[in-house]
């Protein structure tokens, strides 16, 4: 997509390197038995080795968050051929069916806890990027104190510039915030392709400016980042409201399953 300037929108610049140095994470390992501690403490994990079946994510969030596990959604092949990047972003989706007259969610904006399973790495590329939103809005409101308070004190579309949405897909604008934080107090930090200003919004030009200065910020970010690989058998774990996630290109085929679940803590 293009900017109100001309660039394409989320473009690397070297003058906000500084803001986002250090906010990459490469996650740290253990074992199923370790990981629910880990997770609580860092908000990501990595666990190794957990064997070649992507059933493997029902039992670790059965696992890892216990009791607060909330709902699960169907496990979903990610992967492909000859990718290009995948920037940063969160996963969540509306999507809806209609099962014997019963609308049932089979995808939901707010799932908060994402799980990976690398079932068969790329021979090139396709090395995984995570960027700690936190830290990062920390810097902002820091830093940019006029770009957080956009993030934090205005809603945008967040879907507004998908065209032709998939079949279950609702066509009513997704109005949240970049930025926001659950009844229970938990923040969510967010990121979107399609983000656009609210549909009529009297300040469209300086909100659409906002939305491109963050995601050249998140292009810095990716770009700034440290690389780590998943290899088959591999398990990612991550709070998918704090852990804005990407990876590189890739070459050949490479083949991951993704589940994400909701918690007692979701919005």
């Amino acid at each position: 997509m293009t900017g109100t300037d001309g660039r394409r929108r989320g473009e690397a610049r070297p003058e906000l390197k500084s803001l986002v140095d250090e906010t990459g994470v490469v996650p740290r390992a253990a074992s199923l038995g370790e990981a629910r501690e880990v997770l609580a403490r860092d908000g990501v994990v990595r666990i190794p080795g957990a064997g070649p079946d992507p059933e493997a994510m029902v039992v670790a969030a059965a696992t890892l968050l216990g009791g607060r596990l909330r709902e699960l959604f169907g496990i979903r092949p990610q992967g492909g051929t000859d990718s290009p990047v995948l920037g940063l972003h969160n996963d969540g989706a509306f999507l809806e069916a209609d099962v014997h007259g019963r609308t049932v969610r089979l995808r939901d904006p707010d799932e908060d806890f994402l799980f990976m399973h690398c079932t068969s790495p790329a021979p090139s590329g396709g090395d995984s990027v995570l960027v700690d939103g936190y830290v990062l809005a920390e810097r902002l409101a820091a830093e940019h104190p006029s770009l957080h308070g956009f993030l934090t004190g205005c809603d945008v579309d967040f879907f507004g510039s998908r065209t032709n949405p998939p079949r279950g897909v609702p066509s009513t604008p997704l109005l949240r915030r970049m930025i926001e934080h659950t009844r229970g107090g938990r923040r969510a930090v967010r990121a979107s392709d399609y983000a656009l200003p609210v549909p009529r919004e009297p300040y469209w030009d300086t909100h659409l400016e906002h939305i491109e200065s963050y995601a050249d910020v998140l292009a810095t970010a990716f770009e700034a980042a440290p690389r780590f690989r998943l290899e088959s058998g591999d398990l990612l774990v991550l709070d998918n409201y704090r852990f804005l996630h990407g990876r590189d290109a890739f070459t050949g085929s490479r083949e991951l399953h993704v589940l994400s679940v909701r918690t007692t803590e979701a919005f």
